[in-house]
């Protein structure tokens, strides 16, 4: 999921259940897309495909609505199948490089934390959308 953003003040709050934990980050930006991103087991099996697939479509997302700031959220709430917490924040450090590889600002929300989030959202017809990318 992606919403295109005025601005974002996220505060990292508690550490969530996961043994996986990066260093917990505050994150303020204007003018981004916030993507909620998860992984599930199966991405593992073929998770350069998965990556090249995600780095595409977040581009052609961030083209159309004229960002280059990317703000990644671990975000495994609505799924069932998830990878294993290593392999997901392994995933989602290669996407973060990959995509800063192509001149995009990324910041990564810390993986194992829960965020207080304040956000304005755009209004536009392409301010939140869903992709599954398999």
């Amino acid at each position: 999921m992606a919403w295109h953003l005025d601005y974002l003040n996220a505060i990292p709050t508690e550490k969530g259940r996961s043994d996986v934990i990066a260093e917990p980050l505050e994150i303020k930006v204007k003018n981004s897309l916030l993507l909620f991103i998860s992984f599930e087991k199966d991405d593992s099996k073929n998770k350069v495909d998965i990556i090249d697939r995600a780095v595409g479509e977040i581009i052609r997302i961030s083209g159309n609505v004229g960002v280059s700031t990317l703000v990644l959220n671990p975000f495994a709430h609505m799924f069932a199948d998830l990878a294993p917490p290593a392999e997901a924040n392994a995933m989602m450090v290669e996407l973060r490089q990959r995509l800063a590889d192509r001149n995009f600002e990324v910041l990564l929300m810390s993986f194992g934390y829960f965020y207080e989030m304040e956000l304005k959202a755009k209004g536009h017809k392409l301010a939140r959308i869903s992709r599954e990318i398999r």
